[in-house]
């Protein structure tokens, strides 16, 4: 039975203190806690106009510190030239000499900022510090001459399925959480591994926070979004884990260029999930989805997503790194967790009054695989 659902129903809402019909400043605060087992990020995405890239996560904890108690704020920063070669530049401060609002996305760590207007707009400051050593998530970073000022508008409605809340467990014991905003432009400056310049671009942002490990909540997910012709299209197919008999969460959003949302879904009632082909992972031996076919079926609407003829960009082998111990826990739960980022053909379909619109495109996305078989 599966034990896993979207906290969608009017008790939901009343029990979390959440309006249904509008999201508000103080979801984008600060959400949880600093008890073991915890943890949350603030996260952007941006794809510049000159083919540089740039991931930044505000994070009241690094991935290590998530098991036990107490935050240790960190700022992850990785950037990717228009050439592809990356820069890390991780930071970590005392609790001391952080502020973060829980009345909205008000985050001041050290000299550093991330400040929100209701969803609508964001702006980032980080400054230059001294060089040191920083290890933290399995990546060294030396090198902290990092600045940057970045502004960004939201070009579409922030996407809440149901309260936010995914919970799993026979009484929702465990949550993940995902509030999102698909589609933001960029501007500012940066001065990164030594470059200076300005940046226009489009950006991706995300708040989650959780009190459960995701490699133990789900099996996998399939996450990619794409500017696709007109639309701007989110895909986030999560499938929860065997312990919580791999419930089916399939997440989509379609916006068109004037910002109007034409398609949501939050449920697996209306929607089909077809794993059409596979193939054998060299590195890690596993089986994962090569063709995937989305369908869903709402009564105005029909949307159909195909992805297919994937090429790896990168491969995170998270079970084949790990030290001995580690992967003996992983095999007591089964697992072999592995992350793996591609570039894929894409064609979206959209069937409404009797039209068929088609169109094809290419996406990055990624598949975060903690289970060891499909």
């Amino acid at each position: 039975m599966a034990k896993g659902r979207i906290m969608n129903q009017p008790a939901d809402f009343k029990q979390l203190g959440i309006n249904p019909n509008q999201i508000e400043a103080w979801e984008d605060g600060r959400r949880d806690n600093d008890q073991a087992g915890h943890a949350e990020i603030w996260y952007f995405d941006c794809s510049f106009d000159d083919k540089s890239t740039l991931v930044l996560g505000f994070r009241p904890k690094s991935v290590a510190q998530v098991d036990q108690s107490g935050d240790n704020p960190n700022i992850a920063i990785n950037y990717s030239n228009a050439s592809g070669k990356p820069f890390y530049d991780y930071r970590l401060y005392d609790v001391a000499n952080t502020a973060t609002s829980k009345t909205s996305a008000n985050l001041k760590w050290g000299p550093n900022s991330l400040i929100g207007q209701n969803w609508q707009s964001y702006d980032v400051h980080v400054e230059p510090e001294a060089d040191q050593e920083v290890v933290m998530d399995g990546m060294h970073s030396v090198q902290h001459q990092t600045a940057i000022d970045l502004h960004f508008d939201a070009q579409v409605a922030p996407f809440r399925p149901g309260t936010g809340y995914i919970a799993f467990g026979d009484q929702d014991d465990y949550y993940y959480n995902f509030i999102c905003i698909t589609k933001l432009t960029v501007r500012g400056t940066i001065t990164i591994d030594g470059e200076q310049k300005e940046v226009t671009g489009s950006a991706y942002y995300n708040h989650q926070w959780f009190n459960i490990s995701p490699i133990n909540a789900f099996h996998h997910w399939v996450w990619g979004r794409q500017n696709i012709g007109k639309y701007n299209v989110l895909i986030y197919d999560m499938v929860g884990a065997d312990q919580f008999g791999q419930p089916q969460i399939p997440l989509m959003t379609i916006d068109d260029n004037q910002g109007k949302r034409i398609f949501e879904n939050t449920s697996a009632a209306n929607t089909q999930v077809e794993i059409l082909e596979t193939y054998v992972q060299p590195e890690t031996g596993k089986t994962v989805p090569k063709t995937i076919k989305y369908t869903f079926n709402q009564k105005e609407i029909q949307v159909e997503y195909l992805i297919s003829d994937p090429k790896e960009i990168k491969l995170i082998d998270i079970y084949g790194t790990s030290p001995a111990p580690a992967q003996q826990q992983f095999d007591k739960l089964g697992l072999q967790p592995t992350y793996t980022r591609y570039l894929a053909k894409t064609q979206l379909k959209i069937i409404r009054d009797g039209d068929c619109e088609t169109i094809d495109g290419e996406m990055l996305y990624e598949i975060n695989f903690a289970a060891k078989t499909l």
